[in-house]
């Protein structure tokens, strides 16, 4: 008998919205960008450990995160490039993707990409169709396990 995996599409998240960054800037650059330009106070939190299931590796990628809790909205900036490979390796333009999980208003989406545009060496930004990223699903269940590990650390402390 064939087993069969369960596995979750990114239909399933209906919450998840990205934006693709394309930038020379480095991580804390253009975090302070970001923070400046918009309402986000974007932190800089562990590296993010993902584990790639086409090569059998764990990397880590820059994370940096801020919570809405108003709004209940998390927002991501999270770095797509490690010495290895890339993060979600069809959008290899990519040098960053800012990842918002919740529900946002409106225009929301295309307002943030508007201010990144307008950010010095921001070169290209775009929307990658969430449900052709096969990585989604492993790459949102790490992200989920990394930022509980990171409150109950800041918790302990």
């Amino acid at each position: 008998m064939a087993i069969k995996k369960l596995k979750l599409v990114p239909d399933s998240f209906p919450d998840i919205e990205m934006i693709g960054i394309s930038t020379d800037l480095s991580d804390h650059r253009l975090a302070y960008f970001i923070n400046k330009e918009t309402i986000l106070q974007l932190e800089r939190l562990d590296d993010l450990p993902i584990f790639s299931e086409k090569l059998k590796v764990m990397r880590n990628f820059c994370l940096y995160s801020w919570s809405d809790n108003d709004r209940r909205i998390d927002h991501f900036l999270i770095k797509n490039d490690h010495p290895g490979g890339k993060m979600i390796e069809q959008y290899s333009q990519a040098n960053y993707f800012l990842l918002t999980k919740g529900v946002l208003n409106g225009d929301g989406n295309k307002t943030m990409q508007s201010i990144l545009r307008k950010i010095v060496s921001v070169t290209f930004v775009f929307v990658p169709d969430i449900n052709k990223i096969k990585e989604l699903d492993g790459i949102l269940h790490d992200l989920e396990i990394h930022v509980m590990s990171q409150s109950s650390k800041i918790k302990q402390v």
